[in-house]
């Protein structure tokens, strides 16, 4: 038996090798039936049926959709898309501009100026700035004399003399204005020469006052308060603060000893190592 079934198989080998192909492709294939379930109903087959149906037609349409809205644009819009997109910022640009903005440069300032302080210095603590008027101005009687008749000279000095100044301007000079005695050269070689004529040995001056004696800068001084008193009621009215300082530095000069004065005048410049 088993002879006979080895040879069957074998005929059947030789059989299938001596066929051509055309026959054995339209021999039919048998297909083993497909076993389901009878658990599962039909109307869930179906479901799943029509789901698949629906997916496979969306995709469907949205490649068609897809497909055709590429097709539609024209390619000018495509790269004017492509450029006006935004590109990502790279991290490295934003931290080197974090450090340029972190990296300030300093101003400096300028340093604050300290106040100068000014010292006060008396003329006699400095042997530099010590003077002849500076001594009798500080340290004596007469000194003070002198001080206030300086500064009202003119009301009780008639200074230049007229006499002894020309009676017509030089040649090529007018006469300054404020002035008497002194003219300036407005034509000629020398335009702008100024030519003064008063008489310097009686300038009303601290070195010709101090070669006066304290009687006469005295009577002098009191001669000036009176005529700048009554020229400045006659102007400003009476009961001003400066009638009260001409009555104040009255007194105090009809008060003053001419002898004392002098002696005390004479003691100071030798001090400093003046003559006048």
């Amino acid at each position: 038996m088993a002879a006979s079934g080895s040879s069957d198989d074998e005929s059947s080998s030789d059989d299938d090798d001596e066929t051509p192909l055309a026959n054995l492709t339209n021999r039919k294939r048998i297909r083993t039936p497909i076993k389901y379930n009878e658990e599962s109903s039909d109307d869930d087959d179906e479901a799943e049926f029509e789901d698949e149906e629906e997916d496979s037609a969306e995709a469907d349409d949205g490649d068609e959709n897809y497909d055709s809205d590429e097709d539609d644009v024209p390619l000018a819009q495509i790269s004017k898309k492509k450029k006006s997109t935004p590109r990502p910022k790279s991290k490295t640009k934003s931290k080197t501009k974090s450090k340029t903005t972190k990296k300030k440069k300093k101003v400096k300032r300028a340093p604050k100026k300290k106040p100068i302080k000014r010292e006060i210095v008396d003329p006699s603590s400095t042997s530099a700035m010590v003077t002849p008027s500076s001594e009798l101005y500080s340290k004596s009687i007469k000194g003070k004399i002198i001080r206030s008749l300086l500064c009202r000279w003119w009301y009780a000095i008639t200074w230049p003399d007229p006499s002894t100044l020309p009676k017509t301007p030089p040649v090529n000079c007018d006469s300054l204005d404020g002035f008497p005695g002194v003219y300036v050269h407005t034509s000629g070689e020398e335009v702008g020469k100024v030519v003064d004529y008063r008489d310097g040995l009686t300038c009303p001056n601290f070195k010709n006052m101090a070669k006066k004696s304290s009687r006469e800068l005295k009577e002098l001084l009191l001669k000036a308060i009176d005529v700048q008193r009554e020229q400045l009621v006659d102007n400003e009215g009476a009961g001003t603060r400066t009638q009260k300082d001409l009555r104040d530095l009255e007194k105090w000069a009809k008060k003053v000893n001419e002898v004392k004065a002098d002696k005390e005048a004479n003691t100071v410049l030798k001090a400093a190592g003046f003559s006048v």
